[in-house]
């Protein structure tokens, strides 16, 4: 029984650690700088600042700052700020075209204004990917559009480029 145990993890976790979208080595070309804008919660917000790091289960985030924010902290960044998951269902990620949107694979952008609620948005998100560097001082580069909502009375909206500092968890 324990030898069929051990069999079944040592195949089902290669298989797994195959299908990772976070490539092992830089893909892409893109250069683009931190830019753009947008409205979060019906006041006008710029990014000056993002990061990108793994989340669980293979997803990726990416943040849009509006002020430099130490990969550490992250998690209690100042509002108002964008974060952008992206969920590939474990394949990989997409680079020069926009990451899929399709039920299984989605981009969610959760605009966070100042206060303890933030607003989740699937329909109208689009990013592209044009770099994607896992390497200790990576930066991952690309462009998010958010096209303009109103939920709960509130207006959401982006549309930037971004060069986020790659934050892996634990290093």
């Amino acid at each position: 029984m324990r030898r069929a145990l051990l069999l079944v993890a040592l195949v089902l976790v290669p298989a797994a650690a195959a299908k990772t979208p976070l490539p092992k080595a830089p893909q892409g070309s893109g250069h683009e700088p931190t830019a753009g804008g947008g409205i979060v919660s019906g006041k006008p917000f710029r990014a000056v600042w993002a990061a990108a790091e793994p989340e669980s289960f293979g997803d990726v985030a990416v943040y849009l700052l509006a002020k430099k924010t130490a990969c550490d902290q992250l998690f209690f960044a100042t509002a108002p700020y964008i974060k952008v998951h992206v969920h590939t269902e474990g394949t990989p990620l997409p680079i020069g075209k926009p990451a899929l949107q399709n039920g299984s694979d989605y981009v969610q952008a959760d605009f966070h204004p100042p206060g303890p609620k933030y607003y989740a948005i699937q329909p109208g998100v689009q990013i592209v990917f044009t770099r994607v560097d896992t390497t200790k001082t990576g930066v991952w580069h690309g462009s998010l559009t958010v096209k303009r909502q109103t939920f709960e009375g509130h207006v959401f909206s982006y549309a930037g480029t971004f060069a986020a500092q790659w934050c892996p968890k634990g290093g």
